[in-house]
């Protein structure tokens, strides 16, 4: 039995006898005692969540304040060479960025960040459209002499092997994240790219292989809902077959159509488990994140050294409300990022996840999902499962050892 306290980041690994003492509340135990210690278990009707608010206040206290941004998220264009069924950018007008502006972020780059290196994520419309305005910008850092590192979420089907060689010398592109939508049939009918015959399922996947090829770490996002869900499982067995053994090609899925109810959203979730476990079994793992450390800031809103910049050279906190209304411009005399505050949610308040999710900001996320706690339980047990091997591994590694 692995129990996992949110707040202090512990983990501990319980006999089935220490379990029943649990159960039992069995205070002569030193196993339960120690659980008292540790905050596992605490006394009836403590308030949790009022202590999670407080040790949240004093940990955002306590930060020190660095001057300057340390990461930027940039839209060369919001054009995309995808019509996918499922995009929140439907209706947006198509604004691709000029020279100029691309010569206008790169110095407001170099005004506005902090010590150290910063880091840049292309996005978009498909950020690939606009490949020589990422080239530009990156060019105007490297004059200034800042040092900078990227990351890049696209389609792929523009990806060339020159343009896979600029990426990883000039760009100094690290991640990659290609969207997927199950197999081909699947893929081709949800992307509905405005050319198939040059944009295509085919050049997507050439463009996992190019990617990798050069260095880069590929995350494979596919996409399912209930309609292509039962197919899923059949294109994880052809990204086992091109990609199995390159360790820096990884999978994860992603739940599409997150404003059903929340009653169907879990049940998706839970019909997903079954293919989400057949991924270890491809040798293209892609491990939950287990975090050491109690997270004080949760995204990109709540965070006070990061913006967002659209093709105009607008400002924004969220990527996915590029489309609204920007709070500044990259030619303001001063940088102002409106602040954002964290206050928990009354239907959070209770649930055994809190610290694990951004539920201070559920009231406004644009991408909040329906069946939160479903999916926190999921994540969770993928999480705990990725400890169980780590440990396995490593126990087996010391006894090899003479």
């Amino acid at each position: 039995m692995l129990l996992k306290n949110t707040l202090t980041r512990q983990v501990y690994v319980l006999s089935p006898a220490e379990w029943a003492s649990v159960q039992a509340a069995d205070l002569s135990c030193d196993c339960v005692r120690e659980l008292m210690r540790y905050r596992f278990l605490v006394e009836r009707g403590y308030d949790e969540a009022a202590q999670y608010d407080l040790i949240l206040r004093i940990l955002r206290t306590m930060e020190p304040r660095k001057p300057g941004l340390s990461s930027y998220t940039i839209l060369p264009t919001t054009g995309c060479n995808a019509r996918c069924v499922y995009c929140y950018e439907e209706g947006w007008t198509p604004v691709s960025m000029t020279a100029r502006t691309a010569d206008d972020v790169a110095a407001f780059i170099c005004r506005t960040k902090g010590e150290g290196p910063v880091r840049i994520e292309w996005f978009g419309g498909e950020p690939l459209l606009g490949a020589d305005r990422i080239a530009r910008i990156c060019r105007g850092l490297q004059a200034q002499g800042v040092a900078y590192t990227s990351a890049i979420i696209t389609n792929g089907t523009l990806l060339t092997a020159d343009m896979a060689r600029e990426a990883v010398d000039l760009w100094h592109l690290r991640r990659a994240q290609v969207s997927m939508d199950g197999g081909r049939a699947d893929y081709e009918a949800r992307k509905r790219y405005v050319d198939p015959t040059r944009y295509n399922y085919d050049g997507a996947m050439a463009a996992v292989e190019l990617l990798s090829d050069a260095g880069v770490n590929v995350v494979l996002r596919v996409n399912y809902d209930g309609e292509n869900l039962p197919r899923v499982q059949d294109s994880l067995a052809e990204c086992r077959s091109r990609f199995a053994g390159r360790r820096n090609v990884s999978i994860y899925m992603e739940q599409l159509f997150q404003s059903v109810t929340a009653e169907e959203n879990a049940a998706l979730y839970r019909a997903a488990e079954s293919v989400m476990t057949r991924v270890g079994d491809l040798d293209l793992e892609h491990t939950a994140p287990v975090y050491a450390r109690l997270k004080t800031h949760y995204c990109m809103v709540d965070s006070d050294r990061s913006v967002i910049i659209d093709p105009k050279g607008g400002l924004h906190r969220c990527e996915h409300d590029v489309g609204g209304a920007p709070f500044g411009t990259i030619y303001d005399e001063a940088l102002v990022l409106p602040k954002a505050e964290p206050a928990l949610a009354a239907e959070c308040r209770g649930c055994v996840f809190l610290p694990d999710c951004m539920a201070f900001c559920k009231a406004c996320c644009p991408v909040k999902v329906a069946a939160c706690r479903t999916r926190m339980e999921m994540r969770t047990v993928q999480e705990l499962k990725a400890l169980l091997r780590g440990a396995q591994a490593r126990d087996e590694a010391e006894e090899e050892c003479p």
